[in-house]
């Protein structure tokens, strides 16, 4: 027990560290956004934030390019992990995103993680860790440390730290929770988790408000990482979907399907008619998934004879309604003339799913 009040106070003195700028110490062991760690030069502290079960507190870095522009949230923990009152120490450099999502770890060469019988983390292991940090609705979110072994059973392993005894196995590891940890690992687990998702999200979220620029934007918009991209697809303006139509189309091309639905939706009806809407969009409209097929050819009425000729070419892609619905928009932006010689093809193809509905179509409108 003093060995472990000896720790959390030598690690709650390190305080005076804090408020300065720190760059990391040592490279990520796993990491999720290797592009903007490689673009690293620059830190600021930006907050403190408490750990969840001790006095001790850690400071966040902002981690930034030569430019300024903020790249990644980065911290230096060094915390005891605690076990009936016997601690260990653990030093891990942890990273999130700027939205507050973990991101990644690193360790210290002479500070390597352990288990419960002193064997080092292998690579696996630190797999393990990093996939299961990355889980933001893991188990042990919703469970407290004594729910997850066998309370009953008696210790049966140690390990020891400078000859002293400070790690403790009680019984086993409970099942449903086994596959997803790291092996004799369950407490450091469970304590690297909850600082990844403890007071420090809340607060990476809250101070995004403050650092969101034009600049920042704009990287979000051409980011890789698809919750950049719906953070700032929502944050625009419809006034500003013009400005960033470049961006805006290869979101909806690759992005996630809900990203794409909020573009389809919130998009001003005008720009259906913008060129490279028409020509990456109702061009390659198969490539899309149903939804995102349906958005577009509900918004075929605010486009123009060009996408409804790109469409023509592609009815059978189209199910039932989106059918009805393409032929009405041919209708509105009197595109017929244009689109009439593949529909005609289309309607004598024996083959070619709700023909009918084209047959009455061209029936109606010119007599055939």
């Amino acid at each position: 027990m003093k060995w472990s009040l000896y720790l959390i106070s030598l690690l709650a003195g390190s305080s005076v560290l804090f408020y300065q700028s720190q760059l990391p110490n040592n490279p990520p062991t796993h990491f999720v956004l290797d592009k903007e760690w490689q673009q690293v030069s620059k830190s600021e502290p930006v907050f403190v934030f408490r750990n969840p079960d001790t006095t001790i507190e850690h400071q966040m870095q902002l981690l930034m390019n030569e430019d300024g522009l903020p790249l990644l949230y980065y911290a230096d923990i060094q915390t005891p992990v605690c076990i009936d009152g016997l601690c260990k120490p653990v030093y891990v450099e942890m990273y999130w995103d700027l939205l507050g999502q973990y991101a990644g770890y690193g360790v210290y060469p002479d500070q390597l993680l352990t288990k419960y019988d002193h064997d080092l983390f292998e690579a696996k292991d630190h797999l393990t860790l990093h996939q299961l940090l990355l889980d933001q609705s893991s188990v042990l979110g919703r469970r407290k440390l004594t729910q997850l072994y066998d309370t009953k059973t008696s210790r049966t392993e140690s390990i020891k730290f400078k000859g002293i005894e400070v790690d403790g196995i009680s019984g086993a590891t409970k099942k449903e929770i086994k596959a997803s940890i790291v092996e004799g690992g369950l407490y450091s687990c469970y304590k690297l988790w909850h600082l990844a998702y403890g007071e420090a999200t809340e607060k990476m979220r809250s101070q995004l408000s403050t650092i969101y620029s034009d600049t920042l934007a704009d990287y979000f918009l051409s980011s890789r990482h698809k919750d950049y991209q719906f953070y700032a697809v929502k944050k625009l303006k419809p006034t500003d979907f013009l400005e960033k139509i470049a961006y805006i189309v290869p979101i909806v091309k690759v992005g996630k399907p809900l990203t794409r639905a909020y573009i389809l939706k919130k998009m001003p009806k005008k720009l259906f008619q913008n060129s490279l809407v028409v020509n990456e969009w109702y061009q390659h409209f198969s490539d899309f998934d149903f939804n995102a097929k349906t958005l577009l050819v509900n918004n075929l009425q605010y486009s123009n004879s060009a996408a409804a000729l790109f469409l023509s070419k592609q009815l059978t892609n189209l199910s039932k309604n989106q059918l009805k619905t393409f032929l009405v928009s041919v209708d509105k932006i009197q595109a017929l003339e244009v689109v009439q010689e593949n529909l005609t093809t289309f309607s004598k193809d024996a083959n070619a799913p709700h023909n009918y509905l084209v047959k009455v179509f061209l029936k109606t409108h010119k007599g055939e």
